[in-house]
Formats: structure tokens, sequence, C-alpha cells
């Protein structure tokens, strides 16, 4: 249990802490209707990672069912491989780490295109932003693990909310200090494209590193 919780959680803040998705939520927040288009994000968001994660656990359970593969060994392998991705995903971000001014022209040009979108527009923003391979691996972990029933839950409702978190404090930010929040949030979005990939880059070593000692760990004990 603790071993899923812990791909979990490091799966979960990867996602929280996307700096394409934290510089669109931004952006989109500087729209002509912030908090409507916030909302819509949001909807679109969890809408996508419910269906997302139900399909992809529905359809790694029925995989590994037919398998009949060790479940101790199964989770191993699973976690050693998840731990390799991240650690590409890690050396992918750091490549791209001096990349800053594109990715700064493109994010004034984001904010320009999404300064009149409409809430529905926003809603479909959502669905595209969210991080859909992580969602996707989180619920393999979860069917490698073969995980009861209360711990499926408790896997997802706590990959939905380390995932969504920045965005939740980011909008609720937004709409509490509504008189300096478009300051601080464009100083957010300016850190965001410099220090992003950076960050990224980091914390996907660390999970990888981890998720990798761990599997490697379980295999040489089974």
């Amino acid at each position: 249990m603790t071993r899923l919780l812990l791909a979990i959680v490091g799966l979960g803040v990867l996602a929280s802490v996307s700096p394409s998705t934290l510089i669109a939520f931004v952006a989109l927040l500087a729209s002509r209707k912030p908090k409507s288009n916030g909302i819509g994000f949001l909807v679109g968001w969890n809408v996508s990672l419910v269906v997302v994660f139900m399909l992809c656990y529905g359809a790694g359970k029925t995989t590994l069912s037919t398998l009949h593969t060790d479940g101790h060994a199964a989770a191993c392998i699973v976690e050693v491989v998840l731990g390799a991705v991240f650690v590409g995903l890690a050396a992918r971000a750091w490549w791209r780490r001096d990349h800053q001014e594109k990715v700064w022209q493109a994010s004034k040009k984001l904010s320009a295109d999404l300064a009149s979108l409409r809430p529905w527009q926003a809603a479909i923003l959502g669905v595209l932003e969210q991080p859909w391979t992580l969602t996707a691996l989180a619920a393999v972990v979860v069917v490698s693990h073969r995980a009861g029933p209360l711990a499926v839950v408790l896997a997802f409702v706590l990959f939905s909310t380390l995932s969504t978190a920045a965005v939740i404090v980011i909008f609720v930010y937004s709409s509490v200090r509504s008189d300096v929040a478009e300051t601080r949030l464009d100083d957010i979005k300016g850190r965001l494209v410099r220090m992003g990939p950076i960050a990224t880059a980091v914390l996907s070593a660390l999970v990888g590193a981890a998720l990798i000692a761990v599997g490697v760990f379980g295999l040489v004990t089974n």
C-alpha cells in the first residue's frame, strides 16, 4: 500500500506542477470572464480525469487478469518502467531548459488568444490540458498493485486532489485577491516560463529514481 501511495503521490504532484497547464490556466484567468472560464476549465479537467482514469483502469484490469502473472512481480516491473519514464521526462525537460524565449513568446500569444474565450471553450481547454498520460499511468499503477476497492478509491481521490491542487490554489487566489491577482499571476507566469523546465526535470528525476529503487528492491527481495 505504501508503494502504491508513493507512486500515486509522485504522479499527482508532477501533474499538478506541469508548467504548460499552469501557464495556460494563468492566461485563462486574464480573459474577460476569468471566474466562469476558470470554473469551465476545472469542469473539463475533472471530467477528462475521471473518464481517462476509469477507461485505463478497466482496460488494465482486463489485461492483467488474462496474463495470470504474479501480482508482486508485476507491480515491481511497472514501478521500474514508470521510473524509467520519469527519468526520460526529466532528461527531456532539462534539455529544453534553455528554450525560455520561445516559451515566453508562445505564452504571450496564448494570453491574446484566450482573451475572448467562453466558458464552454474553457472546458474544452481543460480537457486538452488534463495530463492524460500521467492519469493513465496512475490507473495502470493501481491495477498493477491489485488494489482492493477501497484502495482504488483512495488512490483515485489522492491523485485527483494532488493533480488539481495547483490549479485550484491559483483559481481561489485570483477570486479572493482579484485586486492584485492580475499582477501577481503575470509574475507567476513569468517564473513558470523561466523555472518550469528545471523544476519539472528535478522533480521527475527524484520521482523516477525513487520508483526505480522501490521496484528493484521489491524484485530482489521477492
